[in-house]
Parts: C-alpha cells; structure tokens; sequence
C-alpha cells in the first residue's frame, strides 16, 4: 500500500501536546474573525484557507512551508528529515449531522493536464476511458503518482518519510479530526485489481487499487477531472481512534450588526477580543 494510516500514538508523537496547544491558538484566533450570524447558526460555518493550515501545522512542530503550486509537500520539519503535505476536507454527515459511512470531500494526489501523458502510446485519458482500458488507466496513474515524488528525494537528501496531514471539518458538531498517513514514496506498488466505480456501460472513473485500504478510504482516477483523489472514512477513523480531536465551538448568538450603533459595535469587538484573548490564555 502506498498509505498507511498513522496510530493515534504516532500522530501524537508528531504533533504533540505542546503542538496541539499552538493549533488551539490559531483556532482562537480563526473563530474570532468569524462573522456574527444573523438569522440561523447554521449561517456561518468553519472555514480556513488551506495556506493557513500549512503555516498553523508549520508553527506547530516548528517547520517551515516550502514549495508552491503543484509542488508535492507543503512543509518540512526542522532538520528536513520529514515532509508533509497537508489538506483540508469535509467529514461526510446524515440529516442530523452524524458521520456516516460515506467517503469525505476529496484530496488530489495527482494530475496532469495533458491527455496524452496518462498513456505511453499516445492514447488520451479519454480513449482509455472510452475504450475501458482499465488496467492502462490504473498503470499510468500509479506511474504519475510514483513519479511525483522523485523532486523531493533529489532536493532534500536527508529526507527520510513523508506524511499527509488532514484537517477534516465536522461543522454540525464544531469540531475537526486532525489524521495523517505515512507515505510510502520509496518502494512502486503493483496496479493490483483496479475497479470500475459505479454501473452503467460508460466508464467515467476508476478505483486504484494498493493506494490504501478500503476500510481507510478510497484513491479513485477520474475521466472528467483527468486527476487521482483520496477520500477518507471519518467515521471508522473517528471510532477506531486515528485522529486528534479539536473543538471548533463558536458559541455564537444570532446578531445584526447593523441594528447596533457604533459604539455598541466597538463595545462588541472589545468583549470578543477580551474572550478570546481568555480562551489563548487557558491553553
């Protein structure tokens, strides 16, 4: 398998409590920026840029970012002997705002905007797809996730693992699961028993196979977006104890700004700031 989920333990080893007290603090500070909602609590959900959890994860075990755009990590720790690419997605929840089953918001592990890079014959993406060239699909991908990887080892010599951090946002109960899996970039993994993921006679996406247990999560190729992405099964990560939980709880009141006056409004700002500022404090 190239990913192997990391025990709570490990993650913590990692991220340890002096870390997660750092990851606390920068929620503080998110929540405070957030917009007052005015007609439903529901109005306003948690939401970072994912440039802001690089640096929170930087800070936290005192790395740095590194690379841009469709570089293959986002941060290094300090003595450079891990990477870690980092992503933000969303937990899959019912009605009633329970995890379920299903598969979170997707990560992409791989890309490339040319078609005619997924075939060593000059097929497109496409003609594969049309063709049901299942195995041929699954074989490229493997080989453009394999290859990315290469950059990292030529650029950081001391470099020894490389882990993807997820944040995974549970709004409806104002919390996220901090997960990460150990990447295993060193050694090529067979194509396996690659899968057609849905039914019909047209193929549009394919389950890659060797990527990462099914009861983990799920690496799927996809025609129309001609990309590989990961998806993870909160829920069994929740209850099987994977992930570091944090509380994203607003405590929020319905409130229009508007119907204030301004001196209510910077009264307002002071008494948050001082709130917050508590909540750093207690860290």
């Amino acid at each position: 398998m190239y990913f192997t989920p990391l025990t709570k333990d490990r993650l913590t080893e990692i991220i340890d409590t002096k870390s997660q007290a750092i990851i606390k603090y920068y929620i503080s500070k998110a929540l405070f920026a957030e917009p007052e909602p005015m007609h439903d609590l529901r109005e306003v959900s948690f939401r970072v840029p994912n440039e802001h959890i690089e640096q929170w994860i930087a800070q936290s075990i005192g790395g740095r970012r590194i690379g841009s755009g469709s570089y293959p990590i986002d941060l290094l720790n300090p003595s450079e002997t891990f990477g870690a690419d980092i992503a933000i997605v969303t937990a899959k929840t019912n009605r009633l705002g329970n995890l379920t089953l299903g598969l979170s918001g997707e990560k992409s592990i791989g890309q490339k905007f040319s078609d005619t890079e997924w075939s060593e014959d000059n097929q497109s993406l496409d003609q594969l797809f049309n063709n049901r060239e299942i195995y041929k699909i699954a074989e490229n991908s493997n080989n453009i996730f394999y290859k990315k990887f290469s950059s990292i080892t030529n650029d950081y010599e001391n470099l020894q693992k490389i882990y993807y951090f997820f944040v995974i946002i549970h709004s409806e109960e104002n919390k996220f699961y901090l997960f990460g899996l150990d990447v295993n970039y060193q050694v090529k993994q067979d194509i396996g028993k690659p899968l057609v993921k849905g039914s019909g006679k047209e193929v549009k996406n394919v389950i890659l196979d060797n990527f990462i247990q099914k009861k983990f999560g799920e690496v799927v190729t996809y025609k129309s977006k001609k990309r590989m992405e990961l998806r993870l099964r909160t829920k069994f990560l929740v209850e099987n104890n994977f992930c570091i939980t944090f509380n994203i709880d607003k405590n929020r009141e319905l409130i229009s700004l508007r119907d204030l006056s301004q001196s209510e409004i910077k009264d307002l700002y002071i008494k948050e700031s001082v709130e917050q500022f508590n909540k750093v404090n207690e860290l």
